[in-house]
């Protein structure tokens, strides 16, 4: 039996014509007309490595798979592997529902092993899935990210994922409290059917998200050392430097007079966990909305939006914005928020008397 080594090149190498090229760190394979199929991984980048496999090959020798991996053990293996990240209990949670359906999916295909995942099969999965286009878009992020782990392990032999073809969010444009539902919005507050502290620290987080800028999660376990001399600390940049967002002295006030009986917090007990700390502000909120009687659907991220979009209806630069909102893009600014910026068209009409000039 005669066992060949050729180069499987990859995408944009320069030597991608030539399977007998030596030098390249792209993957090597085997080929034997005896076979069935007739070509299969060399296991290694290294040509001489690939060479010395082939001539075991052809002598009777079982060359021992290390990286054979069933569907079942590579997702356990990625989920241990989240876990040590320290990554969000929820995120860890959608991972173990997301990759448990494709592991029984799998098995009832069924899908042997990591190696067999081809992009048909990977489609076929995808189209079983039932929820809205966002969701399912993040779902194949996070599929994604799960095959790109299996691809950098040496399991799978060419990454079917990165082939998928993109789901398209048709996003709609970002909404905002005007100033008239936000009056309308606070003034539900103290119809609110609850214990005075309950409204008081409801108020107190509504003021906070909307002159902060924070979302509901960063506001809710707020740390009271971070209110300096009436400024926020929203979060320190890379470069180390601190970035402040000062409150107008009401909402100071309000914060500081909080009683709560965890006195390292505004608003948190400590109690719970930190990704669950929101979930009772989430419900009443919820029903404080329905109170307002709003003319749109209304949530709390969208006290984070009226504060950004504020800003730029007064011609605070994007960039600014971007900042106080700990964008790690201006890009991602832009994308959500770039119809209200108001200084644009002005900017866009200076530019063109200038060329008049």
């Amino acid at each position: 039996m005669r066992v060949s080594v050729f180069t499987y090149h990859a995408e944009g190498c320069k030597h991608f014509e030539n399977r007998q090229w030596k030098r390249c760190k792209c993957p090597k394979w085997h080929y034997s007309s005896s076979w069935r199929p007739k070509q299969r991984s060399a296991k290694t980048r290294s040509w001489d490595e690939a060479e010395a496999r082939a001539r075991k090959l052809e002598a009777g020798d079982t060359v021992p798979d290390l990286n054979v991996r069933t569907v079942e053990d590579a997702v356990k293996a990625y989920i241990s592997d989240v876990a040590s990240r320290n990554l969000s209990d929820n995120y860890q949670a959608k991972l173990k529902r997301e990759l448990g359906e494709l592991g029984t999916w799998a098995k009832l295909k069924p899908v042997p092993g990591m190696r067999h995942w081809t992009l048909e099969l990977l489609e076929e999965f995808r189209s079983t899935w039932t929820e809205g286009p966002v969701t399912r878009r993040k779902r194949q992020e996070r599929m994604r990210s799960f095959f790109l782990y299996c691809d950098r392990h040496g399991w799978i032999e060419k990454n079917p994922s990165r082939s998928l073809s993109n789901i398209k969010v048709d996003d709609k444009p970002t909404d905002y409290f005007t100033p008239e539902e936000m009056r309308k919005v606070l003034g539900a507050v103290g119809k609110y059917d609850t214990d005075a502290a309950t409204r008081e620290k409801l108020t107190a987080l509504i003021l906070l998200m909307r002159w902060s800028g924070l979302r509901i999660g960063d506001a809710v376990r707020l740390e009271r050392a971070r209110l300096v001399n009436g400024e926020i600390l929203l979060y320190t940049a890379k470069t180390g430097t601190p970035v402040f967002c000062p409150l107008p002295p009401n909402v100071t006030s309000l914060l500081e007079k909080l009683s709560n009986s965890n006195e390292l917090y505004f608003l948190w007990s400590g109690q719970s966990k930190k990704d669950n700390a929101a979930d009772p502000f989430q419900r009443h909120l919820e029903k404080v909305f329905k109170l307002a009687k709003l003319k749109k659907a209304a949530h709390p991220h969208m006290f984070r939006d009226t504060f950004a979009v504020e800003l730029l209806l007064v011609g605070v630069p994007l960039d600014q914005v971007s900042k106080l909102l700990g964008h790690s893009s201006v890009k991602i600014t832009e994308k959500h928020y770039s119809p209200f910026v108001k200084a644009r068209q002005e900017q866009l009409r200076q530019s063109v008397t200038l060329a008049w000039k």
